[in-house]
């Protein structure tokens, strides 16, 4: 394999740009490089990986309260495309558009304590002022915050008619509880509601209580009365993680439904590469993983690579493989010329597997690789600015 490890655009399309996952530009890349060929391309050809055109020219009021809301930038991307993943079945990308949620306005509210804000689908407390810290941490232990973020998606027609709604509620696996003492200080502690590898009981149950109450707000909206929705659950990883969480449950509910009728559960199982756990499970591709990574190690011997990936199966066949790239290259010309090497690579170990790799440095996300089965790898070069 390592004969293949040679800066090569052979292959690749590269998307020289600012682009976050649906690529949409923060600024234009001004750097010539000979290392590739610059294409100029559509937005849409820019999300062919993600089956659906998208309506670019609107935005979601809620679009920044997720960056504050969600821990780990692997979430957002997961929450995202995962749910775009969840709707295709009921909205497919050859009949309907993607556009940014426009209709639940309220979500700011949704996500608060009820005792904070009468939407607040999160549990009450009752907390007085002569209370110390320490008796306030421990009611907030007592009753976590199990809703993090919710998240809307529209699908409509070519004439921006709403024809499908999709919502997603982003359960927290922890609470990161913070308490400030009658001195201004902070205290901090967590509450476990869940293991990252099986959601619990506890998660499950209020998670499927809220989206119950978020169904009844959406069906007295008068616009959204009749339109068929997607809703469904998704856990939280901890803080920090280099790797996504998952969504676990989802419903269906048609036009004439004013109520969920029933869960359906995603069928689907993630190891972590490398560990013991997908060693056990997958022989095979564990080798693969660790033939990759060695040979990314050996080629690029004089700078710090890690690779740690997800990889997602139903029952024994794995579906697709997510792969973070911690690096300590910073240069531009760097990351161009690892890209081009490492996407071949990929393509070698991973013939048959959708793999979405995310390149990350100290200053950033670098560049995101997109690779189907049969199909031309897309790569978005990230601008850092250098």
């Amino acid at each position: 394999m390592k004969k293949r490890l040679i800066a090569t655009s052979t292959g690749l399309m590269l998307i020289l740009s600012g682009c976050n996952l649906l690529g949409v530009p923060d600024k234009t890349e001004e750097e010539n490089t000979n290392l590739v060929t610059q294409q100029s391309t559509s937005e849409n050809e820019t999300n062919e990986y993600l089956r659906y055109e998208v309506k670019s020219s609107v935005f979601s009021e809620n679009r920044e309260l997720i960056t504050y809301q969600i821990n780990n930038r692997v979430d957002m991307n997961e929450i995202e495309t995962g749910l775009m993943s969840l709707s295709e079945e009921y909205f497919p990308a050859d009949k309907y558009v993607y556009q940014e949620g426009q209709y639940l306005n309220e979500i700011g509210s949704w996500i608060r304590r009820k005792s904070n804000d009468e939407l607040g689908l999160n549990p009450a407390i009752e907390v007085t002022e002569d209370m110390g810290w320490e008796k306030v941490m421990e009611i907030k232990k007592q009753n976590p915050i199990y809703l993090g973020y919710v998240h809307e998606q529209n699908y409509v027609d070519k004439k921006g008619n709403i024809k499908g709604l999709s919502i997603s509620l982003a359960m927290n696996s922890v609470d990161y509880i913070t308490v400030d003492d009658n001195m201004g200080l902070k205290h901090f502690d967590t509450k476990e509601i869940s293991k990252t590898d099986k959601p619990s009981a506890k998660m499950i149950s209020e998670g499927k209580k809220m989206a119950e109450t978020i169904i009844n707000r959406v069906r007295q909206k008068e616009n959204l009365q009749n339109v068929p929705i997607v809703i469904s659950l998704y856990q939280l990883e901890k803080k920090n993680s280099v790797l996504p969480g998952s969504y676990f449950t989802y419903s269906y509910l048609d036009g004439n439904d004013k109520s969920i009728k029933k869960w359906r559960d995603v069928e689907k199982q993630d190891f972590l590469f490398p560990s013991d756990e997908a060693e056990e499970h997958d022989r095979v591709v564990s080798n693969r993983f660790k033939g990759l990574e060695e040979d990314m190690n050996s080629f690029f011997s004089d700078r710090t690579i890690q690779l740690v990936a997800k990889g997602t199966y139903i029952e024994s066949d794995l579906q697709k493989m997510v792969i973070n790239v911690n690096t300590d290259m910073t240069k531009y010309g760097e990351i161009v010329g690892f890209v081009q090497a490492f996407t071949p690579e990929i393509q070698d170990f991973f013939p048959h597997e959708p793999v979405y790799i995310y390149v990350k440095t100290p200053e950033g996300m670098a560049a995101t690789v997109l690779i189907e089965p049969e199909e031309e790898p897309v790569v978005h070069i990230h601008d850092s600015g250098n």
